[in-house]
């Protein structure tokens, strides 16, 4: 697959129908965007998780188009989760040169329903910055698009340099990571999961845990990898059993 760029409009909650419609039938690009949607009724009405890509860029858009409405909120949790779920398996599986994300912050905390209406926190900005910076060797550029509140464009913008200085970052709430994803973010991850895995096979893996807080799937993948560690010396293990067998029944 080419592998040139991901553009990434993580931070605004308005989908990038711009950037979409420049980029959509182009297979070297990867645009992912995470924005609210609600079926279509939040502006600008664009960016519904069925719109992949045309012609050669089929598969080369995704959107995580949140719908639900703000009661609960879009948060820490749903962000970090459709990061782990969605995001980041595919935009590795991609394997860009360059990542380039669009960041405005009208989904920081304190905008109200109009201007957004969610309650993801600078902190958590800054650790999703930090989770772009394993792509492309670290070769990250944010773009600053604006917002409503200057003092979430500020302790934003600042947790989002921080993670590009390498500066160590505050830790995320345990609280954070022992929440569930709300049922609302879950159903959306569904459908996303559903309609990329046509075209990305690494998301497949997560569709059946969803609802699992940060810290269960981080429990979850540890027991995995145990597992696969431990097959692979037992398999290890039988083929120097059989090969040892072989030498002592062959002629001497």
């Amino acid at each position: 697959k080419p592998s040139f760029g991901l553009e990434s409009r993580v931070n605004d909650i308005h989908h990038g129908n711009g950037t979409q419609q420049a980029f959509y039938n182009d297979p070297s690009v990867l645009y992912i965007s995470l924005h609210r949607y609600d079926n279509g009724n939040f502006f600008p009405g664009s960016g519904a998780p069925e719109e992949v890509g045309g012609g050669p860029g089929m598969g080369y858009n995704v959107n995580v188009a949140w719908t639900g409405g703000v009661d609960p909120p879009i948060g820490d949790v749903e962000y970090l989760t459709a990061f782990r779920t969605v995001v980041m398996p595919i935009a590795h599986e991609f394997s860009p040169d360059v990542v380039l994300v669009s960041a405005g912050f009208d989904a920081v905390e304190g905008h109200l329903s109009p201007l957004g209406g969610y309650s993801v926190t600078a902190r958590c900005f800054g650790h999703l910055t930090r989770q772009l910076m394993t792509l492309a060797g670290g070769r990250v550029v944010l773009a600053l698009e604006g917002g409503h509140d200057l003092t979430a464009i500020c302790d934003a913008s600042e947790a989002c340099v921080s993670a590009l200085l390498s500066v160590e970052l505050q830790p995320l709430d345990e609280a954070v990571l022992q929440q569930k994803p709300n049922i609302n973010a879950v159903a959306t991850l569904e459908k996303v999961i559903e309609i990329q895995s046509k075209h990305w096979s690494c998301v497949q893996r997560f569709a059946a845990g969803l609802g699992r807080s940060l810290r269960e799937a981080q429990a979850g993948e540890t027991e995995e990898a145990e597992t696969v560690s431990a097959m692979a010396l037992l398999s290890v293990g039988a083929e120097q059993a059989q090969a040892a067998a072989a030498r002592e029944h062959s002629p001497r």
